[in-house]
């Protein structure tokens, strides 16, 4: 396979059009979300042959392991000046420490010194804010990394499940100070979830930040391997879902599902692309999306869902799976669709 490269949003880097999330190296998270030491070194392996050239880890993944083995692998791989490295800061990390969580310039300067020494660099890539802890102003975020920017600790700010006003304060903000803006924002993306559409592709479209989806399958959902029964709301099948019994923002039962499955099914059996594969390159056809987070357990796992970085989907594809998983617009939505806009321009703008 050939890789495919995209820019991140408005800044000189490209990274590879599928990137490998690595929550999942480590040993200290239970069954379904960890794997050995020499698994994860072949994973990682695995992705740089094929041309993976960006990795996103946090500081609470695997408590910390999966900084550090990710850091030790680069290293071994002599790998580290040819790929692009991000982590995450906001969660507690010490359940004595009230303020080892949070947004705070405390917070952010000591999570980063300590997954830099984790992960053996003097710098990452991108750095995000895991979430918004709902009391720190933005000011006091933002202007704590440019002061780590500055310093050369970080390359670049990313924000990470935050909401779209504070998104928008952000950047704003930042412009106004001359503090670096941020570069990236990641969120849960996929087929069934889609309700970032309304702010924030027009966000990213506006501002040129980079839009990097997580949870593109929806935890293995949109695998195909798991059965679910509405009915009597149980899920078969052996996997995440039913190990955990987690989908993240989905409810398995709710109707959507079940339209969205069966179309993937449906197309699977025609083009001979597994469900995987058709829900990634369906995330990939947006223009927005600069990358996607790839969640596996496996080496062989990884190489089936990059085959969808060679997948185009057809138009009339995409609008079936558009139609099979579109959710009713909400307000205030609903004054800018295309009809209520020809109120306005007397037919719909171009975008």
């Amino acid at each position: 396979m050939t890789m495919r490269y995209r820019q991140l949003g408005g800044t000189g880097l490209k990274v590879s059009s599928l990137s490998l999330g690595v929550a999942t190296i480590g040993s200290l998270w239970g069954d379904r979300w960890t794997m050995s030491r020499p698994d994860a070194d072949r994973l990682i392996g695995a992705a740089l042959d094929r041309g993976v050239n960006y990795f996103d880890t946090a500081n609470v993944y695997n408590q910390g392991e999966s900084e550090s083995w990710l850091g030790a692998a680069l290293t071994r791989l002599s790998a580290r000046d040819r790929v692009l490295v991000s982590t995450k800061f906001g969660y507690r990390t010490d359940p004595r420490d009230p303020n080892s969580g949070g947004c705070s310039r405390r917070a952010m300067m000591a999570s980063v010194e300590r997954s830099l020494g984790r992960l053996g660099l003097d710098h990452v890539d991108l750095l995000y804010v895991h979430l918004w802890d709902r009391v720190t102003p933005a000011e006091e975020t933002l202007a704590a990394a440019a002061d780590l920017v500055a310093a050369g600790k970080v390359r670049h700010l990313g924000l990470s499940n935050v909401p779209g006003w504070y998104a928008g304060r952000a950047d704003v903000l930042a412009q106004w100070h001359g503090w670096p803006r941020p570069a990236a924002i990641q969120l849960n993306y996929n087929l069934l979830v889609r309700a970032l559409e309304g702010e924030f592709l027009p966000f990213v479209r506006h501002t040129g930040t980079g839009l990097v989806s997580w949870g593109p399958l929806a935890n293995g959902l949109l695998t195909g391997r798991y059965g679910i029964d509405p009915e009597r709301r149980q899920v078969s099948g052996a996997g995440r879902v039913t190990a955990t019994f987690t989908t993240g923002d989905v409810d398995p039962f709710s109707p959507v599902v079940a339209r969205v499955l069966d179309r993937l099914a449906d197309l699977s059996a025609e083009t001979g692309h597994s469900p995987a594969q058709i829900a990634l390159a369906w995330v990939l056809a947006r223009s927005e999306v600069s990358t996607v987070l790839l969640g596996v357990s496996s080496a062989g796992q990884l190489a089936e869902n990059l085959r969808a970085a060679e997948l185009t989907l057809a138009p009339e594809v995409l609008a079936a799976l558009d139609a099979a998983s579109g959710v009713p617009v909400e307000h205030p939505y609903t004054f800018y669709t295309d009809e209520l806009q020809t109120l306005v321009h007397g037919s719909p703008p171009s975008l």
